[in-house]
């Protein structure tokens, strides 16, 4: 259960964190290593013949954007507080909230935009490959993301921690897990008693962690549009100079245009 000002209180804290985030990029960050952030640069070795180092990197979008579709529909649903002042707890709700929470930490696009934005934070420059490991994805959220944004005191760490667990993210990932009705608990049965792990979380508690997690992921997606579409006003000009990879050891200086019309990025001149 969770009141309406409770998620209403949440909504803007991820919100902000966000914000705060990606304007510490945009202050911090070389222009060209933002620019290639909103600009979804990835090196795509399929492309044969072609430079792998592209920009505008579809592919990943239309996947958030199919879970973020189904996303909207859920929350409409369930958390639109009409007529309500908190939630009900259902099974039903509960169960479909555990898909989302393990799609969301599961999704590899998802978590390589949020290592992306952490490792701008930290200085690095942009990095056009990076790899969500297959297992121990605890350790990347914790240590290669969170963590780092915890150095730089970005409000955005403590939201992923209020979010993400471990314990819940296994045990729903494996389908580790039972109701209990009579107290209001979810009881979590990968628990193996270390100094992290959880054995038990509350129907309340747990829907906290869900509403920070599914926040997180849609707004993340709306503010980095966002900041997309204000390019041209911020930076007061629609065509960008980005370090261009033309081999692992070879770069060049290229020309990227963005076009408001289409939310597109591509390279050259229109």
């Amino acid at each position: 259960m969770i009141t309406k000002a409770n998620f209403t209180q949440i909504d803007n804290e991820v919100k902000n964190s966000l914000e705060e985030a990606f304007a510490f990029l945009k202050t911090k960050c070389v222009d060209h290593n933002y620019i290639l952030f909103l600009a979804d640069g990835e090196l795509k070795e399929k492309y044969e013949g072609f430079n792998p180092y592209s920009i505008d990197n579809r592919e990943d979008r239309y996947k958030d954007q199919t879970r973020l579709n189904f996303f909207i529909k859920f929350m409409e649903t369930f958390y639109s507080f009409k007529n309500v002042n908190q939630t009900d707890d259902n099974e039903f709700r509960l169960t479909m909230e555990l898909m989302i929470y393990t799609h969301i930490w599961e999704s590899k696009p998802f978590l390589k935009q949020l290592y992306r934005l952490a490792s701008l934070a930290n200085g690095k420059s942009y990095e056009w490959y990076v790899e969500v490991p297959e297992m121990s994805k605890h350790n990347y959220i914790r240590e290669d993301i969170r963590n780092i944004l915890k150095t730089k005191k970005l409000k955005l760490s403590s939201v992923i921690s209020k979010g993400f667990h471990t314990s819940l993210r296994n045990a729903f990932a494996h389908s580790e897990y039972q109701f209990d009705e009579h107290n209001k608990q979810i009881h979590l049965d990968t628990y193996k008693g270390g100094a992290w792990d959880i054995s038990k979380i509350s129907y309340d508690d747990w829907t906290k962690r869900f509403v920070y997690t599914a926040l997180l992921s849609y707004h993340f997606l709306n503010v980095k549009a966002q900041k997309r579409k204000s390019l041209p006003v911020d930076f007061g000009r629609d065509k960008y100079l980005i370090i261009h990879p033309i081999t692992q050891t070879r770069f060049r200086v290229s020309t990227i245009h963005y076009e408001l019309k289409y939310d597109r990025f591509y390279f050259g001149e229109k």
